[in-house]
């Protein structure tokens, strides 16, 4: 009877520890990125293929998610972080299973091509210096907003970019105007992401924008960037493609903004609560608004 009593219980604790495992690399929250890579693949000109799944997966499955477990291996917060409300304990060894799925996602890259390997890897060299405490760019605003407009924007785009197209051939207008768009949409929603976790932040000393800033300017903050984006998203697509895609994307920004304004004078009324689900609330209706519009693309219904 004790020897069963042990074996299931020694069984429950591996599921909880797999379980833990799979929950801090936030799968569905890595996802919410993926306008940005198809949005590089997509004015490229890129179309439907192989090496794009493969180049997706390795990104968003391996790159993203073992960056967020590296970067949890380090805070090991308590309260809500980017797409989980209820962070579980960190499982032991958490930080050499973060290493190994970016390992496993940059031998992906090798059969995308060269370039995209080397996107790949800075990216990762940056989330690194993001959260390992020997260089802790979250620590400083600027290192931390830099970090994420020029890894998870403008290189994400980029990345998308590479796998339909060369990366010389990014240095046009459609190119660098899709670029900025991309970063300037993942340095606006950095803030949205940060205000919930401020006291964490702070206790850790890690001074993010929304610690630095405060709640509300870093939102009027994000407003500005997303508003950035916007405009360089529709002068993008008035420049390059059908008056359609123009009042879709100055729909879908419009949308977001109006959305961000409407929350930004109520955020006195707010809670920690409902800033978290607020912000994931807007993230994935974005992501998927986003998507759709890209996905309508591949099919040719635009």
């Amino acid at each position: 009877m004790t020897l069963k009593t042990d074996t299931a219980g020694f069984r429950a604790l591996k599921a909880a520890n797999c379980a833990a495992y799979w929950k801090h690399l936030r799968v569905p929250f890595q996802l919410s990125l993926s306008p940005l890579f198809l949005w590089g693949f997509l004015l490229a000109n890129g179309r439907p293929s192989g090496r794009l799944l493969l180049g997706y997966i390795a990104f968003h499955l391996f790159l993203y998610s073992g960056i967020t477990a590296f970067n949890s291996s380090y805070d090991r917060d308590k309260g809500p972080v980017g797409g989980m409300y209820a962070p579980p304990p960190i499982p032991r060894g958490l930080l050499a299973f973060s290493l190994v799925v970016q390992l496993v996602g940059a031998v992906l890259c090798l059969f995308v091509n060269r370039t995209f390997l080397g996107i790949y890897l800075t990216i990762a060299a940056l989330g690194a210096a993001y959260s390992h405490p020997c260089t802790r760019w979250k620590a400083s605003p600027i290192t931390s907003a830099l970090t994420v407009f020029i890894g998870q924007g403008a290189l994400g785009f980029l990345a998308g970019w590479c796998v339909a197209s060369s990366i010389s051939s990014a240095i046009t207008e459609r190119g660098i105007g899709g670029l900025l768009s991309a970063a300037f949409t993942a340095l606006g929603l950095y803030p949205l992401t940060q205000i919930y976790q401020i006291e964490e932040d702070t206790l850790r000393g890690d001074r993010t924008l929304a610690v630095q800033l405060g709640p509300e300017r870093a939102l009027i903050f994000g407003f500005g960037c997303l508003t950035l984006a916007g405009l360089t998203a529709i002068a993008v697509m008035a420049r390059t493609s059908s008056r359609l895609d123009v009042a879709l994307v100055a729909a879908g920004y419009s949308g977001i903004l109006l959305e961000l304004a409407r929350f930004v004078r109520g955020f006195r009324q707010s809670t920690t609560q409902t800033a978290f689900w607020f912000t994931l609330r807007l993230n994935y209706v974005a992501s998927g608004g986003f998507l759709l519009f890209i996905v309508i693309h591949f099919v040719h219904l635009l």
